[in-house]
């Protein structure tokens, strides 16, 4: 085994938390690029592929959603896993082997219970990312600087983002319509370039797209209410 079970936990995690804080990925990105980096020792040996998936696939449980695909694929690699030849290769304790397959059948049921995401680009979650530009509106330090650099921020910060899906940028919009009105600034944002993009929204333009029929309501709902703040 090329770590220990404890190492493994420490390093996948540590990677995982890296592409969400530092590189302000999705989460359900976050997950892929850690999965891919860990691939390959998954084939150094049964126990290795034991150990990594049961982490992994326990973080993909943690989301809203899975890629179907990518869910599809970690059920099938963790109930494959073969029991004999983990015996065979003598590198976990008999106390490691019972955890991970307690584990192991506990993260199974969670992923099969999981809502699938169906979308094939990896991108944001409604919620997820709903929560990730308020968060980042509310540490914005607001002395010294004018409505106009605030904006900027947050769209800068999300830049990459509102390029994946329309979806994303409309959210990401609306968020930052919504937290701008509530600190008052109504006259401020009125005839902005992504109010007037809020103007021309319409649903049929993400029809395709990643979020679900229910969110797409939330979303125009959203919308409405901040372009009746706005006129």
């Amino acid at each position: 085994m090329v770590y220990s079970c404890d190492e493994y936990s420490e390093y996948i995690y540590e990677t995982y938390n890296e592409y969400v804080n530092d590189e302000k990925v999705s989460r359900k990105e976050a997950v892929a690029r850690t999965f891919n980096e860990y691939d390959m020792l998954m084939k150094k040996s049964e126990s290795d592929k034991l150990i990594i998936s049961v982490i992994i696939a326990e973080i993909l449980a943690s989301h809203s959603k899975a890629s179907n695909t990518f869910k599809t694929y970690m059920v099938e690699t963790i109930s494959n896993i073969n029991n004999m030849l983990i015996k065979q290769e003598h590198e976990l304790t008999q106390e490691q082997y019972n955890d991970f397959f307690s584990r192991k059948k506990q993260v199974l049921i969670q992923l099969e219970a999981m809502p699938s995401d169906y979308y094939p680009r990896v991108c944001w979650c409604y919620e997820e990312l709903t929560d990730e530009v308020n968060t980042y509106f509310g540490e914005i330090n607001f002395k010294d600087r004018d409505e106009k650099e605030v904006v900027d921020e947050v769209v800068k910060r999300f830049e990459r983002d509102c390029k994946n899906t329309i979806s994303e940028k409309i959210v990401v919009y609306t968020t930052l319509a919504e937290n701008l009105l509530r600190h008052n600034l109504t006259q401020q944002i009125k005839g902005t370039s992504f109010i007037d993009e809020l103007k021309g929204f319409t649903l049929d333009s993400i029809q395709d797209e990643q979020l679900s029929d229910v969110e797409k309501e939330k979303l125009a709902q959203r919308i409405q209410v901040v372009l009746n703040s706005v006129t």
